[in-house]
């Protein structure tokens, strides 16, 4: 009340579905309970505010086609899907008394993010590697492929998408609708580095039971009603990420 927003990004959540599956009280807890919490708050305020909630792919599920439009079944599961399902419910009953929009973000990146996310761990231990550190890569499926975007992207849709008006109620994918392969990235990396020679090493916890192998999204709705496109291309993504790592071990160093 004392701050009384116009906008309310809400990013707050568990956002791993490795730390969900074995904390689902907490997961539900936060995700959906959460945003109940937020949605409550913003009821109490003299002018509600725009709220936009950030939910994710992880609703579809396996993909029954691509690319994967808004319309597409909710099919995901596991608690993290789950939670992010029951977090899309809730909001339908608040959407007569709040001005709602609900982003479903497929995968991003970028500088900053930790290596617990699978492209900055890429990066940083093949740095490693070239440095001396580490002696292989530990990896699960690097054939599979998904749709992953550079943050600052993301950020730019959340940006257009608040500030559009006539949007309540309204559900939108946030991706590049261009898949990248692991090897790709591994690839992309190994040759910044200069290491002509990687050892591989497939760890079987990695690979997910029926794991689709390709995911892609659709952003054609966000486009139509903002305009917004993905500016930020694979490998000047991956460089950034590349660029913030040497950074960060040169001032330890």
């Amino acid at each position: 009340k004392e701050i009384n927003p116009d906008y309310i990004f809400h990013l707050a959540g568990i956002s791993s579905p490795f730390f969900a599956e074995n904390n689902k009280k907490l997961t539900f807890d936060v995700n959906v309970n959460g945003t109940e919490n937020i949605c409550k708050a913003a009821l109490s305020l003299a002018e509600s505010p725009k709220i936009l909630i950030v939910s994710s792919s992880h609703v579809y599920g396996s993909p029954k086609y691509l690319p994967i439009d808004e319309s597409h079944p909710l099919d995901g599961e596991g608690v993290y899907t789950k939670s992010r399902i029951a977090q899309e419910k809730l909001i339908e009953k608040y959407k007569n008394d709040l001005s709602i929009v609900v982003a479903r973000s497929f995968n991003h990146t970028g500088a900053g993010q930790t290596d617990d996310f699978v492209v900055p761990k890429i990066v940083k231990h093949i740095i490693e590697i070239k440095k001396g550190s580490r002696d292989y890569l530990e990896i699960g499926d690097v054939s599979i492929k998904r749709d992953i975007l550079d943050v600052r992207d993301v950020v730019r849709a959340y940006e257009m998408l608040i500030k559009q008006e006539g949007l309540a109620g309204s559900v939108f994918n946030i991706c590049r609708g261009q898949s990248i392969s692991l090897k790709q990235i591994i690839d992309h990396t190994k040759t910044k580095v200069g290491l002509l020679d990687l050892k591989l090493k497939v760890n079987q916890k990695f690979i997910k039971k029926n794991d689709p192998p390709d995911v892609v999204g659709s952003h054609d709705y966000l486009k139509k009603i903002t305009g917004w496109e993905p500016e930020i291309r694979y490998d000047t993504m991956l460089d950034s990420i590349y660029d913030y790592l040497i950074n960060k071990y040169s001032k330890k160093i």
